[in-house]
This record gives C-alpha cells, structure tokens and sequence, in this order.
C-alpha cells in the first residue's frame, strides 16, 4: 500500500502493499482503516471498481459504507461485500485472502502471501475485527 496509515494507526512503517506494519495488532479496526486500503491498494483507481462492467463501486465518498454493507457478491456465493457482525461472512475478508467462487483475490496482482501486492494480514486482521464489531461508520 501506499505510505501513509489510517488515523489512529500506530504503525512505524508501510511501504508497498506488503510492507511492515511493526509487531501486533496496531492498525485500528475503523472505517477510515477500510477506506485506506482501498485507496492504497487502488481498488478503484485502475478501472476494476468503478466503472460499469462492475458494479461494486468502492469510490471514496459518502455513498462507500453503503455500498459495502449492501451488495452481494454473485461470484463469491452470493455473500454480502461486508456482513456487519460476520466477518466469515463477509466477501471482502474472503477476497483479500484468497479466491472466492469465481473472484480471484484481491487486489488483482496479489498472488501469494507476502507479495507487494497484498494487503499485509494486520490490516485484513483489522478489517475482520472492524465487521465483527458492527461496521460502524
């Protein structure tokens, strides 16, 4: 991802998608965390979430949370983006850590575990924790 880390982050460090985030959970479980990885893993800059041939737009703006909390993913078994309370439930947690149905992982160029690609596992671990707490915005 991006340097740069949500607000409230404690992180030392972030370079590249994979970069180091430090020891333990110190990314918050907030929304604005969710808005940063999809700005930094330019989830809707490339062309794949936002235009018409996708209909899940993750553009950052007021509409975001609504979007996330109220679309099915018909190629990830028809689970919602974010299930709020259920992160297993969840296809944006599935997506990010590996393929889903028919939905490779994301962001597209994550392939392995580690690669720069990836969103590292402390922000999927903070995402999860963000739905399971509710997905307050």
């Amino acid at each position: 991802m991006s340097s740069g880390s949500p607000a409230g982050s404690t992180s030392s460090s972030t370079s590249g998608v994979g970069g180091s985030t430090g020891s333990g959970n110190e990314i918050p479980p907030t929304f604005a965390t969710v808005q940063f990885v999809i700005q930094s893993a330019s989830c809707f800059g490339a062309g794949c979430h936002n235009d018409e041939m996708n209909p899940l737009d993750l553009q950052l703006n007021e509409e975001l949370h609504t979007r996330l909390t109220t679309h099915i993913s018909k190629n990830c078994g028809d689970l919602p983006i974010v299930n709020p309370g259920k992160p297993d439930e969840s296809a944006f947690i599935k997506i990010l850590k590996g393929p889903c149905g028919t939905t490779p992982r994301m962001p597209i160029e994550c392939v392995n575990d580690g690669d720069a690609k990836c969103v590292p596992n402390e922000y999927i671990d903070a995402i999860a924790q963000w739905i399971a707490d509710g997905a307050t915005e």
